[in-house]
């Protein structure tokens, strides 16, 4: 009876210390935290569930409990010392292992959120432009807006916001209602062919502005 009592005792502390074999080093070695440079970079994977960890944990606990059962009852056990020291070797492996997986799980946990809110800023940036920066009118200038035919003039074009600032740097598409009395540059320079009325435009941002100009003939 005694014999058998220390073969099932053995068997279970064998089971025991035998598991963390396959199992134990999850924190170490299947928990990862977020990739170097993670901070610029629109999509990664990392280990956010505690699983591992958890584990390792219980895996430790196993190890350290076989281990004080033999410490106890050293008679019981056939190589007790060595049960005791592998079960201990494994109980503290397990705890480094869990500390290094919840750490890792918890920097994965922060980086997905601190993704989420970049993703979001990135969307309300896109959807709500800067209300300096939209642009509500157009307005055309030049110095005559008569001219003889074979006469030149440069148009400027200015973008306006709602509170009526100028709007730097905007590139605007001209156009000449009828180019065979005067047309129009990219530059926005009119030039005079023909006599009669014709209308010049300038658009930026689906925003045009107008501007009338009468040809005539040289006197």
């Amino acid at each position: 009876m005694r014999a058998k009592r220390r073969i099932s005792r053995l068997a279970a502390i064998a089971f025991v210390c035998s598991l963390p074999l396959t199992t134990d080093g999850c924190g170490l070695l299947f928990t990862h935290a977020p990739p170097a440079g993670y901070e610029q970079m629109d999509y990664f994977t990392c280990t956010e569930s505690n699983t591992g960890p958890i584990l390792d944990i219980v895996w430790g606990g196993l190890n350290v409990l076989g281990a004080l059962a033999a410490a106890s009852d050293p008679s019981a056990y056939e190589n007790s010392d060595q049960i005791v020291a592998v079960g201990l070797a494994w109980g503290a492996l397990s705890g480094v292992s869990a500390g290094v997986g919840f750490n890792k799980t918890e920097k994965c946990r922060t980086a997905q959120q601190q993704l989420s809110e970049r993703r979001a800023n990135d969307r309300s940036g896109e959807m709500d432009e800067p209300a300096d920066i939209v642009v509500q009118s157009v307005i055309l200038t030049l110095d005559h807006d008569t001219l003889t035919v074979g006469e030149r003039v440069q148009v400027v074009a200015t973008a306006y916001n709602s509170s009526g600032a100028v709007i730097p740097n905007k590139m605007f598409s001209w156009s000449s209602s009828n180019d065979a009395i005067a047309s129009v540059s990219n530059a926005g320079l009119v030039t005079a062919y023909a006599t009669g009325a014709i209308v010049i435009a300038a658009r930026t941002d689906n925003v045009v502005g107008t501007a009338s100009i009468v040809v005539v003939s040289p006197h």
